[in-house]
């Protein structure tokens, strides 16, 4: 009998409490931790949430998921389960948040390595695989979630003209990357489609070199994720490139394939670039906003270190429209720099305090401080109601 969010919760607490207390070791610790976790069934639980697989793909999902649980509690490094922070959270809640977030591209996996396998055997596996009975697969998944209505092409077209009337409004006040944000912005709202998964620094420069190199890779790598779900043969395209559409479902996807390819280069550009230099005033809310996730002797300076190494990790070292000489701006860059360099350990150091709201770990702490800064500077299309 599975366990409850709240007993699983009450037993992690219990156990950590233990180590703290200096009762049982580490190792130990992470071990009945993990098998509380496994007990609850709660890769079970998300393995069924949002859409309806074929028994057998949700076995699957769950059996992947339980494994990738245990990998993350029993992990020591950066990335994996702190047993300090977990004192003051909950353990359950942390679990599903990781799997949730794990979900579409432990799916992605399944296929591949399932297509793979069966292309050995015939060549037109995934059709049969499909037609079977068997498992409804990630191909059900994708096409039962629907956001793009394509029944009703009159209110589509007033869509995509309300936002380029949008657009128009705002491209003469935005340079550079923030201009590009707005067409990304545009191209959401048009299209009815989320933003693209962020990678961190390293990756997005990775990928930018590629994309930069190869004009109309960004299409081909969504035309890769449709093929890739239909069972169809697909170019065979960088994985971190494809990871990038793990949000849409199979119909956003359908949708931008048959779009001008320009429309996923512009989307593709856009979350793979540094973004605007916010205001100063931004920055002050940014900063007090973490401030007030934390408290304690040295937590407002920490906090600060904080932001300005999130801050060097997604955003342009100036603005835009700064005009200050070039020395200065030179001296911005590098400062830049050594925050990025310096980031890791800052994020370290805050993750230790004790009192600090920000998460459990590296991840849960960026995404907390990404949609803290989202909620200040995210461009958003806003189209005057009809008189």
């Amino acid at each position: 009998m599975h366990l409850t969010s709240q007993i699983t919760d009450s037993e992690c607490h219990d156990i950590l409490q233990r180590h703290a207390d200096g009762l049982v070791g580490a190792s130990e610790t992470r071990r009945l931790i993990a098998e509380s976790l496994h007990r609850s069934g709660i890769a079970g639980a998300v393995s069924k949430e949002k859409t309806v697989l074929g028994l057998q793909l949700m076995h699957d999902l769950a059996t992947e998921m339980d494994e990738l649980l245990f990998q993350k509690v029993m992990q020591n490094e950066p990335g994996g389960f702190d047993l300090d922070l977990g004192l003051d959270a909950s353990v359950s809640g942390w679990a599903r948040q990781l799997l949730r977030a794990s979900r579409l591209s432990i799916l992605r996996n399944i296929q591949t390595r399932t297509t793979s396998k069966l292309t050995l055997v015939d060549p037109s596996p995934m059709r049969q695989w499909q037609d079977s009975g068997w498992v409804a697969g990630p191909y059900a998944a994708f096409h039962n979630a629907t956001s793009v209505d394509r029944n009703d092409p009159i209110h589509i077209s007033q869509t995509m003209e309300d936002a380029a009337d949008w657009l128009r409004s705002k491209t003469r006040h935005l340079r550079d990357s923030s201009k590009l944000a707005a067409q990304a912005a545009t191209i959401m709202h048009g299209y009815s489609v989320p933003a693209l998964v962020r990678p961190q620094i390293l990756e997005r420069k990775r990928l930018k070199t590629m994309v930069d190199a190869e004009p109309g890779l960004a299409h081909r790598s969504i035309a890769a994720m449709r093929a890739l779900i239909e069972g169809e043969p697909y170019e065979v395209i960088d994985e971190g490139l494809m990871a990038l559409w793990d949000d849409y479902s199979f119909d956003q996807i359908d949708a931008l394939t048959r779009a001008a390819p320009r429309v996923a280069g512009v989307l593709v550009d856009s979350v793979l670039a540094d973004r605007a230099r916010p205001s100063r005033t931004v920055l002050r809310s940014f900063r007090a906003s973490v401030r007030a996730l934390g408290k304690g002797r040295g937590w407002a300076r920490l906090a600060d270190e904080t932001c300005e190494a999130f801050i060097a990790l997604e955003f342009e070292a100036y603005s835009s429209f700064d005009t200050t000489g070039s020395d200065y701006r030179d001296e911005r860059v590098a400062g830049r720099r050594i925050a990025i360099l310096k980031a890791p350990a800052v994020f370290t150091r805050a993750l230790a305090f004790k009192g600090q709201r920000l998460g459990l770990n590296e991840t849960d702490m960026y995404e907390q401080l990404d949609r803290l800064i989202r909620s200040l500077t995210d461009l958003e299309v806003k189209v005057p109601d009809a008189a």
